[in-house]
């Protein structure tokens, strides 16, 4: 997506285990990062053969639990947000959700002091003088 003008955002709608990729997570949250990318992940987790069988119970709660932490992983460190869809928080509720803080952020950029990080991670952190903001940044940015 670095190609892509402008603010990028990409939605995840799934139940984040992996089975196949040749991509670790690590790398792939790397390439959002480069690309400046914001990734919102929703995790699906809807098994209905669980009535059926009820021996993958424990397996159900391993992969749960490893999804789970995938997603808002990935949320997390590129500035997005983790949603779980239930009864409670419908998709089309989470969606709405992702539109409205879309449509509410701003873009803060700053020249760092020291130069020379060429191509290196930098962690940074956001915090504000008044209570009740909210802030959600990623972790870092790669220096250019």
């Amino acid at each position: 997506m670095r190609k892509q003008p402008g603010r990028k955002a990409f939605v995840i709608l799934s139940d984040g285990v992996d089975v196949r990729s040749k991509t670790t997570i690590v790398t792939a949250i790397e390439f959002a990062q480069r690309a400046d990318t914001i990734i919102y992940s929703i995790l699906f987790n809807k098994w209905p053969l669980i009535a059926y069988y009820p021996s993958v119970l424990p397996l159900r709660e391993i992969y749960d639990a490893r999804g789970r932490r995938a997603m808002q992983r990935l949320a997390r460190e590129t500035g997005g947000a983790y949603f779980q869809v239930s009864k409670s928080n419908s998709i089309e509720k989470i969606y709405a959700t992702i539109e409205e803080q879309l449509r509410n952020q701003y873009s803060i950029g700053y020249v760092p002091e020291r130069k020379g990080a060429g191509g290196r991670y930098r962690q940074i952190r956001l915090t504000t003088r008044q209570s009740g903001l909210m802030v959600q940044t990623r972790a870092g940015y790669y220096a250019e």
